[in-house]
């Protein structure tokens, strides 16, 4: 019996096997299921591991944050002093911990409001002008953070320019403006205490649209010339140090189309690039991204993407919606027709890594008032978006809470926001051709703002991306893999130190999140926080280190 128990069938032998190979398969696929899962967990953690905070009043000014990355943070403002027809501005320096390393003030001419600010090879560059008037002063402060000193410059340009760009090379400041209608480069020695206007560029039927310093101590111009739908160009100029021109590239925008926005790459690839955005005619909503790389020796052909090609761009429409709109572009697209979507879309920056290029843009909802427009030519599409090219937090110049160096343009008064409506970023990847290689999104939450701030931003690591944006009270978070595809997404609150304190409020106005330096984000704004333990109240200004493993 014991003998006959033994000898079972081949065929239920074979079944078994089976069956036990069964379960190793799911058990295998279930572990790998479960590693897949924790490696895409524990690649987006998020950590606070630092906050700084310091007491606010409702009649303070608000702080204006500029990023050294791995040395720290700047934080200035204006604090209402005045002694013998100044006034003085607080500036505190921060180390990447988020430590008070530097506290000094600087005393500012009265009449003098801040254009901009630059960070560059230790120092931090703060610049001072008094308003629209013929001879105005423009007041630059040096600050070197390592020898804890700071040194002013004061001068007055011969020629009346409207600012619109500012940054520093060496020991160059470069001023990018109008003067009249037309663009020009104004260069400021900070050794030896003198302007000059760079010969060249002062010329009629060309828009001046970025400025932007190299990583090799020269700088790049982008104009665009001609102002009919016929014969338009993209011009882009590279100068060394001194404002000699070493490089010219004109480069042709197809017939019917208008470049409205434009950003160059810094050269730390070999490769320089320009991405903005394009559009048919003369409408102040962009059609697409386009994109081209730089070269002088050949004729180069310009990329052009409308939104519907994008893969993500939509995806802040619900999913029929985005469906009809793709397939519409591709009907409209397959008999030789214009796309008919378009969107306001604002560039924020372009990174370079060892693959190639991202570019970061906004999309916006905009609604105007007193749109009066005395540009002689039309709508003018290079200030036709009221807050200028640069963007908001990215550029150096702008800041709606003291002045806007905007306002006027040089074409006469744009249409005034009532309201901006925050919709989604838009984050691109570009080959070192310059050609669209994927491209991913994150939809924003209800923000509505008064005027064009910068709220998201993004950083890539361990083969993922970290896109986050902030509202009133919570950091969005979402992690994507190269094409797009979401692996994580939640929301997290700014912590506090004391864990006997909770948030009251916090203010909706001037808040945001900030890439800063490696796999570390900045979130800052306003909050009432309570002490539950004292029983008592106080506001802060807050600035909380935000680490992604």
């Amino acid at each position: 019996m014991r003998h006959l128990r033994l000898q079972i069938p081949n065929y239920k032998l074979e079944i078994a096997h089976c069956v036990l190979l069964g379960v190793k398969f799911v058990i295998c696929n279930l572990k790998f299921v479960i590693l897949v899962f924790l490696s895409f967990n524990l690649s987006a953690q998020i950590s606070q591991p630092a906050r700084y905070e310091h007491a606010h009043k409702n009649n303070d000014h608000e702080f204006i944050i500029i990023s050294m990355g791995e040395q720290g943070l700047a934080l200035m403002r204006d604090i209402e002093k005045y002694e013998n027809g100044k006034k003085d501005w607080e500036v505190i320096f921060l180390d990447s911990a988020l430590q008070e390393i530097w506290s000094t003030k600087i005393a500012v001419q009265q009449r003098m409001n801040i254009l901009g600010h630059e960070y560059r090879d230790g120092n931090v560059y703060l610049v001072f002008q008094e308003p629209e008037s013929a001879g105005r002063s423009v007041g630059i402060f040096e600050l070197n953070l390592r020898d804890q000193l700071f040194k002013e410059h004061l001068f007055k340009p011969e020629l009346s320019i409207h600012f619109t760009q500012f940054s520093v090379l060496k020991t160059k400041a470069i001023f990018g403006g109008y003067i009249n209608k037309e663009p020009a480069l104004l260069q400021y020695d900070l050794n030896e205490e003198k302007a000059r206007i760079i010969p060249g560029v002062f010329q009629p039927n060309v828009d001046l649209v970025d400025v932007r310093v190299n990583s090799n101590e020269t700088f790049n111009m982008l104009l665009v010339e001609g102002r009919s739908n016929k014969s338009k160009k993209l011009i882009a100029r590279t100068f060394d140090a001194n404002g000699v021109m070493l490089v010219e590239d004109a480069i042709a925008i197809e017939e019917g189309k208008t470049v409205l926005e434009a950003i160059s790459s810094s050269l730390i690839r070999d490769e320089l690039i320009i991405i903005g955005t394009w559009t048919y005619g003369s409408t102040k909503q962009a059609a697409g991204i386009f994109s081209v790389v730089v070269d002088p020796f050949h004729e180069q052909k310009v990329n052009y993407y409308d939104f519907a090609l994008l893969n993500h761009f939509l995806d802040y429409f619900k999913p029929k919606r985005a469906a009809k709109i793709k397939a519409k572009a591709d009907w409209r697209r397959s008999v030789g027709k214009p796309p008919e979507f378009r969107a306001y879309l604002s560039g924020i920056k372009i990174e370079e890594t060892k693959d190639g290029f991202s570019f970061l843009g906004e999309v916006y909802e905009a609604s105007y008032y007193n749109s009066r427009n005395s540009y002689p030519y039309g709508s003018n599409p290079y200030y036709s978006n009221p807050y200028g090219f640069y963007p908001y937090g990215f550029s150096p110049m702008p800041y709606r809470y003291y002045n806007n160096p905007y306002y006027p343009t040089p074409y006469g008064s744009p249409a005034q926001v009532a309201e901006i409506r925050m919709i989604s970023s838009s984050l691109l990847f570009f080959d070192t051709q310059g050609k669209l290689v994927s491209d991913q999104s994150l939809k924003f939450p209800e923000i509505k703002l008064s005027s064009k701030e910068q709220i998201s931003d993004f950083i890539t690591h361990n083969g993922f991306t970290t896109m986050v944006s902030k509202d009133e009270k919570e950091i969005q978070v979402k992690v994507n893999e190269k094409d797009g595809t979401t692996v994580k997404e939640e929301k997290v609150k700014p912590e506090l130190k004391n864990p006997n304190e909770t948030i009251r409020s916090e203010s909706d106005d001037n808040t945001g999140i900030r890439a800063w330096f490696g796999q570390y984000f900045y979130v800052y704004g306003y909050q009432a926080v309570r002490d539950n333990v004292k029983k008592t109240s106080h506001d802060v200004f807050y600035i909380n280190k935000v680490k992604v493993d």
